[in-house]
C-alpha cells in the first residue's frame, strides 16, 4: 500500500466516497429502508435541523435526568453535583458539536462511526454494550410508569402492569423519524403544561408533602451532609457523564445523521443547546429543586408529580417516559440491527427487533435487575468515557498525523476486521477502569476512574500507532484502497440486489466478476471470504487517477 495513495485519497473531493447532495426530501419516505441503519443516509432523506433536534428532545423530558440528579445529590452534595454540571457542560458541548457535524455531513450514526475506528468486527463490541445500555434505560423508565400506575391500581399485579405498558410501546416503536418528530410535536406541548402546572402546584401549596417553601437555597441542599472537596465534584461530573454525557455524544449522532449537510452547523449548535445546556445542566438542577421542594426525602420526580397533581401527575409520568422510550428504542433497536447485520451477514429490516428488545426490557423490570443501576451506571461510564476518549483520540491526533482522511470508512470490502489501534485503547482503558472503580488502586483513583479511562483512551491511539510505524498504522485504517466507479450519475442499481443507491456506497468485486455490488450486498456475502482484500480486482481505476 503506498503512501502516496493514502495522500491523494485524502485530497479527493468527499462526494467520492459519501452523498454530498442538498436535496429535498422524498414525501413518500416515511419508512423506506427504515431509516437507514446501516447505511448513509442518503441526500433525499434528510430533514431539517430542527425536525432532528425536536426528535432528539424527547430524552429531554425522562424523568431519569431529574432522578439521577437528586440521587447524586444524595451521594455528593447539591454544590459538588452542580459544579459537576458545569463540567459536564463544557466536556459534552465540545464533543457533541464535534459529531454533530461529522454525523450530518457524512450522513452516519455512531454505529457507522465506530467501523471506521474500530474495524469492521471490532465495532461491534461498543455497539452491543450500547444497545444493553438503552435496553435498561427502557427498563427503567418503564417501571417509572408502572410503580406509578400500580399506586392507583393496587389489585393489579405489578407484572401485569409492566407488561400493558409495554404493549402500548411496541406499536409507537415500528415507525422510524417521521413518526417519531411528529410524536414529539404533540406530546411536547402536553409535557409543558404538566411541568408548568407542578411549578405551580409546588410554588402555590397544593401539596403537603412537598412545597417550594421547603426548597429554600436548594442549590446548597446537602441532605447527607458530605463534605465538599475535589473528590466529590469528581465522582459527581464522572457518575453524571457516565449515565447520560459520554452516551448522548455520539448516541445523538443517529438523529442528527439525518439533517441536510447545509444545516450541519445549526443542528451541532442545537444539539450543544439540548445535550450541553438543557440536559447537563437545566433538567438535572430541577431534579434537585424537586428534591429540595420534599426536603430533602423524595428523589424520585415521578412521585412529586403525583403528590402535587394527582391523576394529571400520573398522566404528566407516562407522558414523560413515552417521549424518551421511543427514543431508547429507536436508538437501541438500532444498534442490535447494526450488530446482528456484521455478526450473521443478514440484512434485517430493525423494527423486527422491537419483541425481543422489549421483552429483555421486560425481565429487566419484573426482576430485581434494576436494583444494580447505580453501579451499572458507573461501569458503563467507563465503557463511555473509553469510547468518546478512543474515538476523539485516533480522529484529532492519528489521522491527521498520517494524512488518513477524516471520513468513516464502513465498507466491509475496505475495512480490516479489527483496527487495533482503535480497538486497543478502546479495551485497555475499560480494565483499567474497571479495577479503578472497584478500588483496586484506591479511593483517589475510584473517584477519578471515568476520567482517567477517557485520558488514557485518548493518549493511546496516537501512542500505538508511534509504535506501529506508519504503514502499519494507515492498513489498520484500511485493508485496500477504497476505489470509485467511473460514472457521471450520482446513483448506481446493484445487480445483486436489485437496490439503488449513492455511487459511494459501491465496492469493486472481484468475487462478482469485477462488478461494483453495493455495500448491503458485500456485508451479507458469505462465500468470498473476503478475497477481494488479497486479490486485486482486474480493470480497477486507482483512486489517484480517477480525477
Amino acid at each position: 500500500m503506498a503512501n502516496r495513495d493514502i495522500k491523494d485519497l485524502a485530497n479527493h473531493s468527499e462526494s467520492l466516497f459519501f452523498d454530498t447532495r442538498d436535496m429535498e426530501r422524498r414525501q413518500d419516505s416515511s419508512s423506506e429502508k427504515d431509516d437507514y441503519g446501516t447505511l448513509r443516509v442518503p441526500g433525499d432523506w434528510r430533514f431539517s435541523a430542527m425536525s432532528s433536534a425536536w426528535s432528539w428532545m424527547g430524552l429531554s423530558t425522562a424523568i431519569a435526568y431529574p432522578l439521577t440528579g437528586a440521587l447524586l445529590t444524595l451521594a455528593f452534595g447539591a454544590f459538588s453535583v452542580m459544579i459537576g454540571f458545569l463540567i459536564s457542560m463544557v466536556l459534552v458541548g465540545f464533543g457533541v458539536y464535534y459529531t454533530s457535524l461529522k454525523s450530518a455531513n457524512e450522513g452516519i450514526g455512531k454505529d457507522l462511526m465506530s467501523r471506521s475506528t474500530y474495524g469492521y468486527f471490532g465495532s461491534v463490541l461498543n455497539t452491543l454494550f450500547v444497545g444493553i445500555y438503552l435496553v435498561i434505560l427502557f427498563s427503567l423508565e418503564t417501571s417509572v410508569i408502572a410503580g406509578s400506575l400500580a399506586e392507583y391500581l393496587p389489585s393489579v399485579p405489578y407484572w401485569l402492569v409492566a407488561l400493558l405498558i409495554i404493549a402500548v410501546f411496541i406499536p409507537l416503536g415500528i415507525y422510524g423519524m417521521v413518526w417519531i418528530a411528529k410524536l414529539q410535536t404533540v406530546t411536547f406541548f402536553l409535557y409543558v403544561i404538566g411541568i408548568a402546572l407542578v411549578f405551580m402546584g409546588l410554588f402555590s401549596g397544593w401539596s403537603e408533602l412537598t412545597n417550594a417553601a421547603f426548597a429554600g437555597e436548594w442549590w446548597k441542599l446537602n441532605p447527607n451532609n458530605v463534605p465538599a472537596s475535589w473528590m466529590t465534584i469528581i465522582g459527581a461530573t464522572g457518575a453524571w457523564m457516565g449515565a447520560f454525557g459520554f452516551m448522548n455524544i455520539f448516541a445523538s449522532t443517529d438523529i442528527t445523521r439525518m439533517t441536510r449537510r447545509s444545516e450541519r452547523k445549526k443542528i451541532a449548535v442545537l444539539q450543544v443547546v439540548i445535550n450541553s445546556v438543557i440536559n447537563s445542566f437545566l433538567i438535572g438542577a430541577m431534579g434537585i429543586f424537586f428534591l429540595a421542594s420534599s426536603n430533602g426525602v423524595n428523589p424520585d420526580p415521578g412521585v412529586t408529580f403525583v403528590w402535587v397533581l394527582g391523576p394529571l401527575g400520573l398522566l404528566l409520568v407516562f407522558v414523560t417516559q413515552l417521549r424518551g422510550n421511543v427514543m431508547n428504542m429507536y436508538l437501541g433497536t438500532l444498534a442490535f440491527d447494526n450488530v446482528l447485520a456484521q455478526i450473521t451477514k443478514k440484512s434485517y429490516m430493525r423494527s423486527w427487533l422491537l419483541i425481543p428488545f422489549v421483552l429483555l426490557g421486560f425481565i429487566m423490570v419484573v426482576s430485581s435487575f434494576l436494583q444494580y443501576f447505580s453501579t451499572i451506571a458507573t461501569f458503563a461510564g467507563v465503557v463511555f468515557a473509553s469510547w468518546v476518549g478512543s474515538t476523539f483520540g485516533e480522529s484529532l491526533l492519528v489521522r491527521p498525523l498520517y494524512k488518513i482522511p477524516n471520513w468513516s470508512e464502513f465498507r466491509r470490502a475496505y475495512l480490516p476486521n479489527i483496527n487495533w489501534i482503535g480497538f486497543t485503547s478502546l479495551i485497555i482503558p475499560i480494565i483499567i477502569g474497571m479495577m479503578a472503580t472497584m478500588g483496586v488502586w484506591g479511593d483517589v483513583l475510584r473517584a477519578t476512574s471515568v476520567f482517567v479511562s477517557l485520558l488514557l483512551a485518548f493518549i493511546f491511539p496516537v501512542t500505538l500507532a508511534a509504535v506501529l510505524g506508519k504503514e502499519k498504522t494507515i492498513q489498520q485504517y484500511f485493508k485496500r484502497i477504497p476505489e470509485v466507479p467511473m460514472v457521471e450519475t450520482e446513483t448506481m442499481t446493484c445487480f445483486v440486489t436489485g437496490e439503488t443507491e449513492h455511487k459511494s456506497d459501491f465496492v469493486l468485486c472481484p468475487f462478482h466478476g469485477d462488478n461494483w455490488i453495493s455495500s448491503t450486498a458485500c456485508a451479507t456475502e458469505t462465500k468470498c471470504n473476503k478475497m477481494c482484500q488479497f486479490k486485486s480486482a482486474q480493470n480497477t481505476i486507482p483512486i489517484d487517477q480517477s480525477i
